[in-house]
């Protein structure tokens, strides 16, 4: 972890190609949805590839600051990585949570779909480490170096 706190931007770099690397093998899957009467459908590679473009920006803004000399705050980045990684993690396991209402008989199971709530949390834990980011971006740009 302290080698992901010294070079971040190596980990997001690392995370770009992964995406990409992603995106190549899921080539066939499909996300479809709809919203009321609009039926939506999309392939997965196009949000791999989004996602890797995200990356490799958030992996440019941390290398900006080493070349400006104006090393990120250290507290903000490790804040940032994690929320990057649960959003992440919550992300792409969604259908296994849920166990939060075994309890209850198999006829309910429709109801116990918590997907939705997990893609939920992991949008605001995505949004919050966007935020996190963007603080720890312009922070060190603003302070004066000693």
């Amino acid at each position: 972890m302290s080698k992901i706190i010294a070079k971040p931007h190596l980990f997001f770099f690392a995370l770009a190609l992964s995406f990409v690397i992603l995106g190549f093998i899921n080539r066939e899957l499909s996300i479809d949805f709809n919203i009321g009467d609009v039926y939506y459908d999309f392939t997965v590679d196009f949000w791999f590839y989004i996602s890797a473009i995200y990356f490799t920006l958030v992996g440019f803004n941390y290398l900006s600051l080493i070349w400006a000399d104006k090393p990120p705050k250290k507290g903000l980045t490790i804040l940032h990585v994690l929320l990057q990684i649960l959003a992440l993690f919550l992300l792409m396991t969604k259908h296994r949570w849920n166990w939060l209402g075994a309890q209850y008989p198999a006829e309910f199971n429709l109801l116990n779909d918590h997907s939705e709530t997990v893609i939920f949390i992991s949008i605001i834990l995505f949004i919050s480490s966007i935020l996190i980011h963007l603080l720890n971006f312009f922070v060190p740009l603003f302070l004066k170096k000693n």
